[in-house]
């Protein structure tokens, strides 16, 4: 018996084990014949489960199954493998049955999808489309299941009626079941049109795109004769509207952690499988927060349209890792091991610092880190031979064992470049930052192929394939590494997408965007476009992935961003000699209505000053690279010796200067000063300022920024330069220079080094004399830590106060690093030196302060302390100075 015999004969076995049922008289005779089935993989349990699942409720119902003869001699005779609508009205002329069933299983990855269609064979005309779709087998049988108990409905009904005949022209299309979704949404959707004829295979596409719309758990269809005319009728069942999250049973995780790391989101569509997947990471969640004997079931409660998600959370016992033991470790000690891995013992402060939790998924990593460390030191052949982690009879403690091989130590003989050179070797080796002698160092070679990878894909190569090649010398522990370049054809862009933006409008992205469809993949355009983006202060997290395009050289970019809060409410506190307490309050928008437009409305209250602004920036005027915006302001401060107000408004106009990073400013200032209440024994220098002067001024400022950030770049710098001419009309006539560099530095173990520097100069002309509210005032956050704010700088002689210098040079110096593992929270350690001067800079009187301090960008808004301390005290100052700032966003 040949193979295709062998197929049919256990093909008919299944159809008449599947649905054979005992002769008995019935209410309906329905012949059911075989499923097609479309998947990559066998799907013939699958499908006999379905097609047994809607013959036993026939069964059951009082319905027979019949002609399994019949469909028997045809497979035998015939061959046929696949049955159609034609086959099934030919099978019935010999069959005495009232419905046919034909229909078809398949499986697009995890989705089974099963439709099924309900013949009349008396009429020779379709009756009903069915369609059941699911990812778990179970849910798929029990809605087939409880299809099938409406297909013998539809059965029975339509004995009694007269159907409409095949090809009949539409006269009405109707939607009903709908609740929440619009008709017309559905509408939409149809190929079936009113007025066109009646088509089955239309019909059955309107199922599936009516399914698509994601909103409906159950679509069927009737075409029936009404009164109103021959009507298309798609009736709907609404999927469940998740109206409320709820948990139970969690005692030591709370509800607002629990709540940041699920996706399930409550007021949209029920989705099942989003219910499954969302208890898992409330599993993992609690496992991370060391509860590993913790579990997680969800139960969904439908009422109506509305749908109650319980998630029941039975922690278990808190497991904590008491000892962790490394064995076969000779040349690093164990302490050194234990500083790469994230799993802990507990110690003293575990409630503080969190160790002592085990989490498998970062335990698995600790076995990578230890790796990486051993192939990093140039031992290639150091591997793990045993890790194991037992659990105390208690069910209290870990015990976690980790078993080495180190092996021998090897140092690199030779490094070579073979394959497509893109310019010379060289070029392409300096890249790799390992020479000849010295120790084998996989971070760094990987390290080197990155950047050669970005060598290539800079000159459009995207898909450059650079393949390394290690030679190992048994005999004096070398090895030769050879890196094997096939830099395949040039990758052109086609298309550029973006994704998670919820409030900024895409123009405002795309504007920051420098690679352009149908251009060359450029890597550089890529990243620079990334920092580009980081830079607007908009965005938590901005990431560029490449997918395939249409063919091998076409990609596609996927922009996704992450918004963050650009609204705020800014509050901040501080004290001082002069001004008392000090109250800080601010309303401002940095991305207006999602268009990048910048709004700021701010006050500043104490028992001495007030300071009010309001600020509108407009960063791409008529959609083109240039920039306009308006300041205006009052001042007020009453100092010990004299009060002085300000009022006035700025006019500002930005345009670039080369490419994206560098741009200019043309700012007009007019402003009105009044310096009044002056006592008798102040400074001659204040008391000359008694009176009220105007400035009009024109400000030329440039900006050159290449951070990777607006609030924690790591690397990058931003350089300024302004000069400042007041004297168009005005009787205060002055010249001020002004420039500053920032540049960062990135360091191991993600620590960042910042150095600033600034250097300012005032002049004036015809023997006027420097206003006192244009020198410069030191001190403080903003400039010499572990002083007194404006309380560095030149004093009179005679009274001992601050009258300001003409000329300032300050030097910050920063390191930054991570506070427990939080991408928003960093610690800075600080040295700052400077003063401000009559005139020229004198580097024999210069003031210094060095402290510490912790910058957040809470949830609640930017949070930044830091403590000063004065490195040259003198008398009448303090030895150190705290300030901190806080606010909420919105």
């Amino acid at each position: 018996m040949g193979f295709k015999k062998i197929y049919i004969a256990a093909f008919l076995l299944f159809i008449t084990m599947a649905l054979s049922t005992p002769a008995r008289a019935a209410d309906v005779r329905v012949l059911m014949l075989p499923f097609d089935m479309h998947a990559r993989e066998d799907i013939s349990k699958i499908r006999r489960d379905v097609m047994e699942a809607i013959a036993g409720v026939v069964d059951e119902k009082g319905g027979e199954v019949v002609g399994i003869k019949r469909i028997r001699d045809i497979m035998h005779k015939e061959g046929i493998k696949r049955f159609d609508e034609a086959t099934a009205f030919r099978i019935s002329e010999g069959v005495k049955a009232d419905f046919a069933i034909i229909g078809s299983v398949s499986m697009v990855g995890e989705a089974m999808n099963v439709d099924w269609r309900v013949l009349d064979l008396h009429e020779r005309s379709l009756l009903r489309f069915y369609f059941e779709t699911s990812e778990s087998k179970r849910e798929l049988f029990e809605r087939v299941r409880s299809k099938s108990e409406k297909v013998y409905d539809d059965m029975m009904a339509a004995i009694s009626t007269r159907p409409v005949e095949m090809g009949a022209v539409i006269d009405r299309i109707t939607v009903i079941g709908n609740i929440r979704v619009d008709a017309e949404a559905v509408l939409r959707r149809l190929s079936s049109a009113e007025g066109e004829p009646y088509s089955s295979d239309d019909v059955k596409e309107d199922i599936e795109q009516i399914y698509a719309l994601g909103f409906f758990d159950d679509v069927s269809v009737d075409f029936s004769e009404t009164a109103s005319g021959r009507e298309l009728r798609f009736t709907v069942k609404e999927k469940p509207y998740l109206k409320r999250v709820r948990f139970e049973g969690n005692s030591e995780v709370g509800e607002e952690k629990i709540r940041e790391t699920i996706t399930l989101q409550e007021n949209t569509i029920l989705d099942r499988v989003l219910v499954k997947e969302n208890a898992e990471l409330i599993r993992m969640l609690l496992e991370s927060e060391g509860f590993n004997m913790a579990s997680v079931e969800p139960q969904v409660k439908i009422s109506g349209p509305d749908a109650v998600v319980t998630y029941k959370i039975d922690e278990g016992s808190e497991v904590k890792i008491k000892r962790v033991t490394i064995i076969g470790n000779e040349e690093f000690s164990d302490r050194k091991i234990k500083k790469l891995m994230k799993s802990k013992q507990k110690g003293l402060l575990s409630f503080f610092t969190g160790s002592g939790k085990f989490n498998e998924y970062e335990f698995n990593n600790d076995i990578s880190r230890v790796m990486n460390f051993y192939l990093d030191n140039g031992y290639v052949q150091a591997d793990v031979v045993k890790q194991s982690v037992q659990l105390s009879e208690d069910k209290k403690w870990f015990y976690i064992t980790i078993s080495i091989n180190e092996g021998p130590q090897y140092r690199v003989n030779s490094l070579d470049a073979v394959g497509d050179i893109l310019k010379t070797k060289e070029d392409v080796l300096d890249n790799v930052k390992l020479k000849k002698g010295d120790v084998f160092d996989i971070s760094k070679l990987r390290a080197g192929i990155d950047a050669i990878n970005f060598m290539y894909g800079d000159e459009g190569f995207a898909n450059v394939e650079v393949e390394r090649k290690t030679d190992i010398n048994q005999d004096d522990n070398t090895i030769d590494v050879t890196l094997v370049i096939t830099k395949n054809n040039p990758v052109y862009i086609e298309r550029i997408d973006i994704t998670g933006n919820v409030k900024t409008r895409d123009k405002v992205i795309r504007r920051e965007i420098e690679v352009v469809e149908g251009e060359l993949y450029s890597s550089s355009g890529v990243k620079r476009s990334r920092n580009s983006l980081k830079r607007l202060g908009y965005f938590e997290d901005v990431a560029i992935n490449r997918n395939p395009g249409t063919s091998r050289d076409k990609m596609k970019l996927d922009v996704s961003v992450k918004e963050r809060p650009t609204g705020a409410i800014t509050l901040g506190m501080g004290f001082s000699s002069v001004d008392k307490l000090v109250a800080t309050a601010s309303v401002s928008q940095s991305n207006l209505f999602g268009t990048g437009k910048v709004l700021e409305v701010s006050g500043t209250i104490s028992a001495t000053s007030s300071k009010y602004q309001l600020s509108l920036t407009e960063p791409w005027l008529f959609d083109k690279p240039l920039s306009a915006g308006f300041d205006i302001y009052n001042t007020e401060r009453e100092y010990p010796d004299f009060t002085m107000e300000k009022k006035g408004f700025q006019l500002r106009f930005g345009f670039p200067l080369y490419k994206r990073y560098t741009k200019g400013v043309i700012t007009y200032k007019y402003e009105q000063a009044d310096v009044t209440d002056v006592d008798k024994t102040a400074s001659l220098v204040i008391r000359d300022q008694e009176g009220s002067s105007t400035i009009s001024s024109v400000q030329f400022f440039a900006r050159h920024d290449t951070r990777n950030d607006a609030y924690f770049p790591t690397e990058g710098e931003t350089v300024t330069f302004s000069v400042e001419y007041a004297g168009l009309g005005a009787d205060t006539i002055y010249t001020k220079y002004e420039g500053s560099a920032i540049k960062f530095f990135p360091m191991p173990y993600q620590t960042i080094f910042a150095a600033k520097a600034m250097m300012g100069h005032v002049a004036t002309s015809y023997g006027n004399d420097v206003p006192l509210y244009e020198k410069y005032f030191l001190g403080g956050i903003s400039s010499i830590r572990g002083f007194e704010t404006r309380k560095v700088g030149p004093r009179d002689d005679d009274t001992g106060e601050y009258i300001g210098g003409a000329t300032a040079a300050v030097l910050n110096l920063e390191v930054l690093f991570p506070l427990f593992g939080q991408k928003s929270m960093r610690g800075v350690v600080f040295y700052d030196i400077g003063n401000a001067f009559d005139s020229s800079i004198d580097l024999n009187d210069l003031r210094s302060g060095v402290g510490l301090g912790v910058r957040w960008f809470s949830p609640v808004g930017p949070i930044r302390l830091e403590w000063g301390y004065n490195l040259d005290q003198r008398d009448d100052e303090d030895t150190a100075q705290w300030e901190f700032g806080i606010g909420t966003s919105f």
